[in-house]
């Protein structure tokens, strides 16, 4: 099993934070029938919005998974993406908020 992942987040983004994290367990849902199914413009859409939004939250990894993501779809890397499924999966089963 996993380690928790803590990130400090900004108090003020205590109410919309369980939206998104509930939000990005559909998205490894999505992302993994993308990868799958090799939908590249499926998956750099994914990767993008994950990107942006993870980042404004304060999810530095996530957007950093987001940004490769992007990338590899861009590049049409299959297997970079399939792998990507596997960690964006893990980081978001063990990401823990910590509000301060």
């Amino acid at each position: 099993m996993n380690e928790p992942i803590t990130v400090k987040i900004d108090p003020i983004l205590a109410e919309l934070v369980p939206k998104f994290l509930d939000r990005c367990k559909q998205t490894v849902v999505e992302f993994h029938a993308a990868a799958s199914s090799g939908d590249l413009i499926v998956a750099r859409r994914i990767g993008h919005a994950l990107l942006g939004t993870a980042s404004s939250y304060g999810f530095h990894e996530m957007a950093v998974i987001g940004k490769e993501i992007e990338h590899a779809a861009r590049n049409g890397d299959l297997e970079a993406l399939k792998g990507l499924a596997g960690r964006l999966d893990a980081h978001v089963a063990c990401v823990r908020p910590v509000f301060e």
